[in-house]
């Protein structure tokens, strides 16, 4: 046997050994996805503050569950393709609360309602993310109450401030 029969032999081994460990390691029977199941589209407290909210800024739209890829995008630079690390950072993350002027379209703040699993060092970065896209975020914190008077203290600039551009336009 020549040595480049051997080294072919080799490779050969070495390729069905490979084949065969990763068919072990993903099991025998081939698994097809699992069909999605529904799931609670917003927890009762998120369905409380959008009450509140809808009750102290009708002259707003609201919207719930925003995926962060519907308002962020990766910027073009010239010379350089977006990876798929850029969209990342953002694409699957979800705002609790967009508001909008409904007259203008424009984004007027986003609303987040923190609860026990929010960690306060991702919560910054996020807000620092979306604040250089140019966005506003008000935070309800944990335990704050999902009531009329309570939501008012945290998003009642947006109400004076809607009122005041009325008043002044």
């Amino acid at each position: 046997m020549s040595t480049f029969e051997f080294l072919a032999s080799l490779l050969l081994v070495g390729v069905i050994v490979a084949l065969g460990w990763s068919k072990m390691s993903r099991g025998f029977t081939p698994q097809k996805p699992l069909d999605p199941v529904a799931r609670p589209f917003m927890t009762q407290r998120e369905q409380a503050m959008l009450a509140a909210l809808e009750h102290i800024l009708p002259m707003y739209r609201l919207h719930a569950q925003v995926s962060m890829g519907a308002l962020l995008k990766v910027p073009s630079v010239p010379g350089r393709r977006p990876t798929p690390a850029d969209w990342n950072r953002f694409q699957r993350k979800i705002i609790d609360f967009v508001v909008e002027d409904p007259t203008t379209g424009r984004v007027v703040a986003l609303i987040e309602i923190d609860d026990r699993s929010h960690d306060p060092g991702k919560d910054r970065e996020r807000d620092a993310m979306t604040a250089r896209a140019g966005y506003h975020t008000l935070r309800i914190p944990a335990g704050a109450s999902p009531t009329v008077q309570t939501v008012l203290g945290f998003v009642g600039d947006l109400r004076d401030g809607a009122a005041s551009a009325a008043y002044q336009g």
